[in-house]
């Protein structure tokens, strides 16, 4: 089985094509804004949780200053930024890790503002450049699918498409490297960086509010979904294990976890998705055991795997923790 990162997010798209997602256990409030629907989190987070849209998206406020954590698809940047900007002036930019449907829309942000990235995202990023411009040749076509109705959506939508062809790589690549131990400071919030090695990708970041009690896992967590495997991208199933393991450490029983998919929910989704890789490389080590095929093995499935979507990745994760432990 064979999904490229690019098929995996055009096909939850078409899957969950405009269905929201609301935080459990949140009071949805009003959108914030005209043209994405937000979750109001903290006094000063609020967040686009959809399937449909690529990566969940986090907004910093503080006095003038927003932070907007991943931008999602090309078509959706300039909807992030114009949605921030009435929350402050001053907006800037960072990306969990490279994945496109975490940085496409990064040519709306980056030398508009601030801009910060892991330097294993920086450089992977640059690689990427090319495909976002070919995806903002789309646009219209993705906002006409994904925001049908969405008037805004559409009109800037246009603008990412009639600017497609004048846009360069620099455009898309953040201008700041954070690594673990760094702090960025949004009006008055400080937000503390971390990065734990390996694990969804060789470049995860986790972005952690203490005053507030809140973490951006990006894609080290997709909650009720199964998780996307790309090795050529770093992602390492012992890796992603120990990430989650200091990821929990970040949380207590208050805490609010925003995964990179799925709904936002308490630090239970952070060891949801630790058991997920510890039961894969149990079951997968087994068969490797057993001398099971790495293509009998992928059309397996186990009890720990059953009630989650993005079914159609399943096997590619099997696939990618057969390959890591046979060396």
């Amino acid at each position: 089985m064979t999904i490229s990162r690019r098929d995996f997010v055009l096909g939850a798209s078409a899957l969950v094509a405009g269905a929201g997602f609301a935080p459990a256990a949140i009071a949805r409030s009003k959108p914030l804004t005209d043209i994405l629907s937000w979750d109001r989190l903290t006094d000063h987070t609020q967040a686009v949780v959809n399937l449909a849209l690529g990566g969940n998206s986090l907004a910093i406020a503080s006095g003038d200053e927003v932070l907007v954590v991943d931008s999602k698809f090309t078509y959706l940047g300039p909807a992030l930024r114009e949605d921030a900007m009435k929350l402050g002036q001053s907006v800037s930019l960072l990306n969990t890790h490279h994945h496109g449907d975490h940085t496409g829309g990064n040519n709306a942000f980056v030398g508009k503002g601030s801009s910060y990235a892991h330097p294993n995202a920086i450089s992977r990023i640059k690689t990427m450049a090319e495909l976002f411009m070919g995806d903002a040749q789309g646009a219209v076509m993705r906002a006409k699918r994904d925001l049908d109705g969405n008037e805004r959506a559409m009109e800037l939508a246009m603008q990412v498409a009639e600017n497609a062809q004048t846009q360069k790589v620099d455009d898309f690549v953040p201008t700041s490297p954070v690594d673990h131990g760094d702090t960025i400071r949004i009006g008055e919030l400080e937000l503390d960086i971390h990065h734990f090695g390996s694990g969804h990708t060789d470049n995860d970041i986790v972005v952690q509010l203490k005053s507030e009690n809140i973490i951006h896992t990006g894609d080290l967590v997709f909650a009720g979904l199964h998780p996307f495997y790309l090795p050529a991208g770093g992602a390492t199933a012992k890796g992603w294990i120990e990430s989650l393991e200091q990821v929990l450490k970040l949380c207590d029983d208050e805490t609010v976890v925003v995964p990179g998919h799925g709904a936002v929910g308490g630090k239970e989704v952070v060891e949801n998705m630790k058991s997920y890789h510890e039961q894969l490389v149990d079951v997968v080590q087994g068969e490797i055991n057993k001398g099971t095929s790495k293509e009998d093995a992928q059309q397996m499935s186990w009890p720990f795997m059953d009630g989650l979507q993005f079914e159609q990745i399943k096997g590619r994760a099997i696939g990618a923790v057969y390959d890591e432990l046979k060396g």
